[in-house]
């Protein structure tokens, strides 16, 4: 099957754009040479190139011309790169180095950095798969999301503004990329496709293209197996100094802060708001806010209000519309009544619920024009009865009970009839309460009386039904040697720590993980930007560092929390 051309790449290739690339062009002194193609926008193309001298990949990302010379990208990362140490630093991608070339269509610069594997995004969008349904296992993604928090705490201690932090921005390492072959590269990240580029009868005679055009290496498809747990925070096309002042928005907005719709201009404070955003999709698999097509302005505010609750006065006196929607939907019958707070809660209870469903549209929540016309979601989209609800805790309470042995329900029930304790509820296992599996997740120890297909309980939640397929036994033995692919002999070694990254199809969040989750969250996603707390405090809450793996005392704490 042919590759199709990408038009908005060949439109640029004339004075003042792009210039032509092929697979093997070398750049300074031959010392970077093309490998492939990770990808294209409408600023740059960026390509894996090999270090001749350093011995590694790199991501060569060279600009337009017409955007290079007054580029402050290069500046930004200057600063990055030369800041003081910091346990964020790591997480935030290095310049490695920078130069300019002249081609056909102009003057343009080079900019190389660390390169990176599938966005946080890009791994979730996996094919075929409902939005949701592909996610981070619990355990990596409250690490990823650690780091992604550390990494923006150190990139506002160096004074700059990210202004597009999105998990379209936040890439997940490949693993010992630097010993692979060009061969295993191909192999693993897929081979460079082409197609000549012909010119057609009667176009632009300054058109200045490549011999043909390549297709990007499709990261949706690269097997989780060749994927760390390590991440990068890219892209500073549109960062800033934070004594400087931005209005210009460019970020997508799912993860918009609710002051763009008052007027407010971008900050330190607004990429707080779009972390907050970024962590529930590292955590759920999917966006927190979801819209069909671009929304208006009151459709984005009406899903914040669904969400998070009632907006701060000095902003209801600007939005009347939104106002009186408010004072109705409040009322008994309305779809705020009884959660003035939001429904955040129920979102992220909804992990692993809907798995394998079908979903006849992917938006979330209705697009509001506050004028009567809304669309009807399907019944999986909307806030649960109260008959729902309680249908939704008796089966988890059913699927808890089912896995304690006899001597464990004992102790639940003893536990359940104690009075309430001063102590906090957010206690960690102790070491004789659970049993380490090979890929170091903690089980229950009556888990394993489980018969295969019934429901079980995960080392992170509830599993509603049994995986679609087991994970691999062999992912984290020490000095595990994997078959080349290529020629099939020698082993490679593959580094310490390679993740089991996904998490079983069916897996829900636990109760006791959900309301630290809510905690978090409802820090970052504060209404008033100056009220809102800074990545640095939020990189301290429990969520990130707790113990939810599936012993006795989180059973505890559950079935408490379903009886009461």
């Amino acid at each position: 099957m042919s590759v199709r051309v990408p038009r908005i790449e060949t439109l640029n290739y004339r004075p003042g754009g792009f210039h032509p690339v092929h697979l093997d062009d070398t750049f300074k002194k031959e010392r970077y040479t093309v490998i492939h193609k990770l990808g294209h926008g409408g600023f740059a193309t960026v390509w894996l190139a090999r270090d001749n001298v350093r011995q590694r990949y790199v991501a060569l990302k060279i600009l337009a011309a017409r955007l290079s010379r007054d580029c402050p990208e290069v500046e930004i990362l200057r600063r990055l790169r030369n800041s003081e140490e910091s346990i964020g630093k790591a997480f935030v991608m290095s310049m490695l180095d920078h130069f300019w070339i002249d081609g056909p269509n102009g003057h343009h610069l080079c900019v190389v950095s660390e390169v990176g594997g599938p966005s946080i995004k890009q791994f979730n969008e996996c094919p075929g798969l409902q939005s949701g349904s592909r996610r981070l296992r619990g355990e990596v993604a409250r690490k990823v999301a650690l780091q992604a928090t550390q990494g923006l705490a150190y990139i506002h201690s160096t004074g700059t503004v990210h202004g597009d932090f999105t998990a379209a921005n936040i890439l997940l390492q490949l693993a010992n990329i630097d010993e692979w072959t060009v061969d295993q590269i191909h192999e693993r990240l897929g081979k460079p496709m082409t197609q000549d580029l012909h010119r057609t009868t009667g176009g632009p005679e300054d058109l200045s293209g490549p011999r043909y055009t390549i297709s990007t290496i499709d990261m949706k498809l690269v097997d989780p197996h060749w994927i760390s747990d390590q991440i990068m925070i890219i892209d500073f096309g549109i960062a800033f100094l934070q004594e400087q002042s931005s209005v210009d928005i460019g970020t997508p907005k799912a993860y918009c802060a609710p002051e763009f719709n008052f007027g407010y201009p971008r900050s330190v404070n607004s990429d707080t708001w779009a972390l907050g955003c970024t962590i529930f999709e590292i955590r759920t698999g999917a966006c927190l806010f979801r819209f069909r097509g671009v929304p208006t302005r009151d459709q984005v505010l009406v899903s914040m209000v669904q969400l998070l609750g009632k907006l701060p006065e000095k902003w209801w006196v600007e939005w009347e519309d939104g106002h009186n929607w408010y004072d109705i939907e409040v009322q008994v019958g309305g779809e705020m009544a009884g959660c003035v707070q939001g429904n955040m809660h129920h979102q992220i209870m909804q992990i692993g619920m809907h798995d394998g469903d079908i979903a006849s549209d992917p938006s979330l929540y209705k697009n509001h024009d506050l004028k009567h016309e809304t669309v009807i979601e399907s019944e999986s989209e909307m806030a649960p009865t109260a008959s729902q609800a309680h249908r939704d805790s008796t089966n988890r309470l059913v699927a808890l009970v089912e896995e304690l042995t006899t001597s464990e329900a004992a102790e639940v029930i003893e536990q359940i009839n104690k009075p309430p304790s001063s102590g906090s509820s957010h206690e960690k296992s102790t070491s004789g309460s659970s049993n380490k599996n090979t890929s170091g997740s903690a089980v229950a120890s009556g888990s394993s009386n489980a018969k295969s297909g019934e429901k079980s309980i995960s080392s992170e939640g509830i599993s509603t039904g049994a995986p679609t397929a087991p994970p691999r036994s062999d992912d984290h033995p020490p000095e595990r040697p994997v078959s080349d692919p290529i020629t099939e002999s020698a082993p490679i070694p593959v580094t310490l720590g390679i993740a089991e990254f996904l998490e079983p199809t069916g897996t829900t969040i636990s109760l006791v993980e959900a309301d630290s989750l809510e905690k978090l969250l409802r820090e970052a996603l504060i209404f008033l930007p100056e009220e809102r707390v800074t990545p640095l405090h939020l990189a301290e809450q429990y969520w990130f560092q707790g113990d939810y793996a599936n012993t006795v005392q989180n059973q505890k704490f559950l079935l408490k929390a379903l009886c009461e």
